[in-house]
């Protein structure tokens, strides 16, 4: 029913049908009351010659019914086809052509003979259950009786039916012609249609090469080839929508600041990866969300709900779930309405926070470990002025004022080279050989050692070939590695450097057995004048520096550091 063809033809079809129906409900009514009227014209003669008949009769007046008068009421019957009851003025039956008068009830308020009393004649239509029928009571007043005769109905019925089965016949007939007039014409009428609606089915579902041909001359070609030109225009907007949405969307997701939409209702609109990483949540799972259920961050909730409410921009810094500092720009967007919703921006200050943690430690660590030897040294010196004849006790001094000297130069020259590694771009590269650079720096490092009670065993004869690289890199990398083996060793300690391949690959291990380092402390030995003992540090004139510069000329080679590290010593991995 959702075609138009079949709406045509079922509604014109169910119009015929009606109209037959009402044609054959109202012929039908015509012939019945037509044939009802000329049937109650004869039973009125009828009766009147009854009447005449049963006039010269005297049973009829003495109340004594003779058997000859019962027979003459059954031959009238017979002859007229119609039950006779003769019934005086008080109800009841003087004679019947049927049954037995004694035996018949009193007829007084049978309505076609009391109104026959009342009013000279009367009619009744009643059901019979003995001959399964209607029959039609029609009775009239006489001198001194009401003549009532009654006939069935069946005839009649027997009539409407033969012309019920002839009308419902014809209209059949007229239906099934009708029927096939009415899918031709439907169809031709439709077919237009039916292309058109293909059309416009095959368009929204994507087809934006699909268009009408064979135009029908009538409205619906006009249309036709309007719609036509109307889906061209349309593929020509949404091509420059496209590339315009397109060129959006990687500007969008290519900008490094978190951005999101939020609109009126509190629904995440739109959201770029970067907003998603930001926050530490799946890029997709944001979109249409209420934002309070992707933003995990009570401070910026709070104030998003302010801004969606007072339409007034806001912007804080906030540490993120994602362990993030962040710079957060609110600003409502509006119309002529209100507020339309708010765009979010979040710009990630987190490296800018550490180079300032950094800046500021930096200055704090240089600060103390430059001030430190120059107290000690300013110490020495005044106490010399004091005592310029103490030659013994001046000497004493002396000697220990050039070990602090020599620790701020060496704090020094770790800073210029620390510098100058993190400025460095680039360096040149040449070839090198690893096992001569490590024998080098055991040979530097081994009166250390030795005052240490630590022993070096290496077993890196698998180096001893040209590699890639930097010497100055390269031997800054190994000794600082080797010293801290050596400063941070138990006394009869060893040190263990061994060099294995793999999968293209040398890994070199520098394993010692000292004082380990803590879990927590690993994370952060390659930062500027970390310590993890800082007594200790001290005690061994460290800088606090080296591991920072084995760090950027790592980096600057290519080379991979990793660290393991329990109670029984630790071991670093040099992955080239």
């Amino acid at each position: 029913m959702k075609k138009i063809r079949n709406k045509i033809i079922l509604s014109i079809i169910s119009l015929i049908i009606l109209l037959i129906l009402v044609m054959a409900a109202f012929i039908n009514n015509l012939i019945k009351n037509t044939h009802l009227d000329i049937i109650k014209r004869e039973m009125t003669e009828k009766s009147d010659f009854i009447d005449i008949i049963l006039k010269d009769n005297p049973d009829i007046y003495t109340g004594k019914i003779s058997s000859r008068f019962t027979e003459k009421i059954k031959k009238i019957s017979n002859t007229t086809s119609l039950r006779v009851t003769i019934v005086d003025f008080t109800g009841n039956v003087i004679a019947d052509s049927d049954f037995d008068p004694a035996s018949m009830d009193n007829h007084r308020y049978r309505i076609e003979v009391k109104d026959a009393i009342e009013k000279k004649s009367g009619e009744s239509i009643r059901y019979s259950n003995t001959l399964n029928t209607d029959m039609l009571y029609l009775a009239k007043k006489m001198d001194k009786y009401v003549i009532r005769l009654a006939k069935p109905l069946q005839e009649i019925d027997e009539t409407l039916s033969k012309f019920s089965k002839t009308i419902f016949g014809a209209g059949f007939i007229l239906i099934v012609i009708a029927l096939i007039f009415l899918i031709i014409i439907s169809n031709k009428i439709t077919n237009p249609i039916s292309k058109t609606r293909d059309f416009a089915i095959a368009f929204s579902e994507g087809d934006y090469s699909k268009r009408i041909t064979d135009y029908s001359k009538d409205e619906i070609g006009i249309l036709q080839k309007i719609l036509n030109k109307m889906a061209d225009s349309i593929v020509s907007e949404m091509n420059q929508l496209m590339t315009e949405q397109n060129k959006l969307k990687i500007t969008f997701e290519s900008i490094s600041d978190g951005i999101a939409v939020i609109d009126k209702d509190k629904h995440i609109v739109m959201a770029n990866k970067a907003f998603a990483s930001l926050l530490g949540i799946d890029p997709g799972s944001a979109a249409n969300k209420i934002y309070y259920e992707v933003i995990r961050g009570s401070y910026l909730n709070k104030n998003i709900e302010q801004s969606l409410k007072t339409g007034k921009p806001t912007e804080f810094q906030e540490k993120l779930f994602s362990e993030k500092y962040c710079e957060i720009f609110i600003v409502p967007i509006k119309d002529k309405s209100g507020i339309e919703g708010i765009l979010l921006v979040v710009h990630d200050i987190t490296e800018k926070k550490k180079i300032d943690q950094l800046k500021t430690d930096l200055v704090g660590n240089l600060s103390h470990e430059l001030k430190t030897p120059i107290a000690i040294l300013k110490g020495y010196l005044e106490t010399i002025q004091l005592n310029p004849d103490d030659t013994e006790l001046n000497a004493e001094y002396i000697a220990k004022a050039l070990i602090n000297l020599e620790r701020q130069n060496s704090i020094i020259n770790d800073m210029l080279k620390l510098n100058m590694l993190e400025t460095m771009k680039e360096a040149s590269f040449e070839k090198i050989n690893i096992k001569d650079i490590i024998l080098n720096c055991i040979e530097i490092l081994n009166a250390k050692a030795k005052t240490k009670e630590v022993e070096i065993k290496s077993d890196i004869d698998l180096l001893n070939k040209p590699v890639e690289g930097n010497k100055f890199l390269a031997e800054e990398i190994f000794f600082n590695i080797i010293l801290n083996g050596i400063n941070y060793n138990n006394p009869k300690g060893k040190i263990n450097i061994e060099a294995k391949e793999s999968n293209g690959k040398i890994t070199v291990s520098i394993a010692d057995t000292g004082i380990g380092i803590p879990k927590d402390s690993i994370n952060r030995i390659f930062e500027r004048f970390y310590r993890v003992d800082k007594s200790r540090s001290r005690a061994t004139g460290g800088t606090g520096l080296g591991l920072s510069i084995v760090k950027h000329a790592a980096e600057i080679l290519g080379w991979e550091i990793n660290v393991e590290s329990d109670a029984k010593g630790t071991a670093f991995y040099i992955e080239i």
